[in-house]
């Protein structure tokens, strides 16, 4: 079961190909590209429903953005309504209303052994009792192509989204905005019984704009490539080996590095090789984990950095080192199951102030359903972030050094009838800082509705 509970079905993601651990690699939304987030893909952890914009912690689909192929049309409504007693997630508290309506709508057409797709949504957040939040639109459209050939599956396509961000890592919690554009490929074709190779190509761009009046800023603007490919072996009694390796560069034109040679644009590079293990035992058991060594690297370590046309004199230091990730999904009855997730990884983040990040995290979440309607979960999220590459701007004005950061929730969904899904969900957040000042609790209650037609 997914955070909100119902944004996906079981007969939707069979439809899908299904792509290794490492295709998913490089294929990481448009605002966060872990070197290495190769988490096993078959379920999602640490998520309350609409408590935030995180990516999940084990990748849904082979390109960002998109649900992949689902034959015929699927139409859908839903609102989310959450309270806050600190929406702005600040160390002073300011609680509000944040109400979501969305509705959704998606076409896939079969041609042969593949599909053609398309997608798209509209909606608003509307913002109560809290005046430091405009309201704004929420839009997606996107579409792709996904095929399974003799040897081969995989999937292409691309997507464009706007509207508001609520993610954890951002001290002014809903204070901006996001443009984004991806565009991507994935495939895993299979030579002979054992042996398969696989491959990403990524493209995403991201703009960054405040949601609220004041001095606009593009310290926060981000375009990257990203590569991934890989060979696995493996079967069913074996388990399944997977070696492979990961490029991703990034550039960020609204920062500005004053080098000998004159102004040049800011930028990452990235750089990682995993080797990774799957394997299912029984009906009950299933493990992912893999090891890695991490390259990440400013693509110039000079160290006068103009951001938002004020020079900053910013320590640029590298990481180079070993990241792992594990995860682990135990069906102890047919009503009680257990997932596990953990990892450690570097990503270049969109925005908070700092160039990259160095991530440890841990994630467990345990589901009990109750009859065939309804499902009770409750779970824990704790993450280690270390920044690197600090530096103040109009979007984060105090200088990161590290924080940690927690997520307790509890939550109760499932289904209303054959159409009509519903969560409620209580989560409390806590991150303590280095500084201080970036401290903040926040506890909030949501309610969420949604109402499917089509394929389900």
């Amino acid at each position: 079961m997914n955070g909100a509970g119902w944004n996906g079905t079981d007969d939707q993601m069979r439809q899908r190909p299904l792509l290794p651990t490492l295709a998913l690699l490089a294929l990481i939304t448009s605002l966060a590209a872990p070197a290495t987030a190769q988490i096993n893909p078959n379920a999602q952890t640490g998520n309350a429903g609409g408590d935030n914009d995180d990516d999940p912690l084990r990748a849904p689909s082979a390109v960002p953005g998109l649900n992949g192929y689902s034959r015929g049309l699927q139409l859908g409504a839903s609102i989310s309504t959450r309270y806050e007693d600190n929406l702005l997630r600040q160390a002073v508290k300011d609680d509000g209303v944040r109400v979501r309506p969305l509705v959704t709508g998606g076409y896939g057409l079969g041609l042969g052994r593949g599909g053609l797709f398309v997608q798209g949504n509209y909606g608003r957040d509307i913002i109560y009792g809290n005046t430091r939040v405009a309201a704004s639109e929420r839009l997606m459209v996107g579409g792709g192509l996904d095929f399974n050939l003799s040897r081969c599956t995989g999937e292409v396509g691309g997507s464009w989204r706007r509207g508001l961000s609520f993610l954890s890592d951002v001290s002014q919690f809903g204070g901006f905005s996001v443009e984004s554009a991806t565009a991507g490929f994935a495939a895993q074709c299979r030579l002979g019984g054992a042996l398969s190779v696989n491959g990403s190509v990524l493209r995403s761009d991201s703009t960054v704009s405040q949601n609220i009046a004041g001095p606009t800023t593009s310290a926060f603007n981000q375009q990257r490539w990203s590569y991934s490919a890989g060979i696995g072996f493996g079967n069913p009694t074996l388990g399944q080996f997977n070696l492979g390796g990961s490029i991703s560069d990034s550039t960020m034109p609204g920062r500005q590095v004053l080098t000998p040679e004159g102004f040049m644009e800011d930028g990452l590079d990235q750089r990682s090789v995993r080797l990774g293990y799957s394997r299912r035992f029984g009906s009950k058991i299933n493990v992912s984990a893999g090891v890695s060594y991490l390259d990440t690297q400013p693509s110039t370590t000079v160290n006068v950095i103009f951001v938002d046309g004020v020079p900053q004199l910013v320590d640029r230091p590298g990481f180079k080192g070993a990241g792992y990730d594990a995860a682990i999904d135990v069906a102890f009855s047919p009503r009680l199951n257990l997932g596990f997730t953990a990892g450690r990884n570097t990503s270049a983040n969109g925005v908070v102030g700092a160039q990259f990040v160095i991530s440890t995290f841990w994630a467990a979440q345990i589901d009990y359903r109750l009859g065939s309607r309804y499902t009770l979960s409750t779970g824990v999220n704790l993450r280690n972030s270390q920044f690197r590459g600090a530096f103040v701007s109009q979007l984060d004005q105090f200088r990161r050094q590290s924080d940690d950061f927690t997520r307790i929730f509890a939550q109760f969904g499932g289904r209303l009838g054959q159409r009509l899904r519903f969560s409620v969900d209580v989560a409390h957040n806590r991150r303590r800082a280095n500084p201080a000042v970036l401290n903040f609790n926040s506890t909030g209650v949501g309610l969420s509705l949604g109402y499917q037609l089509g394929r389900n």
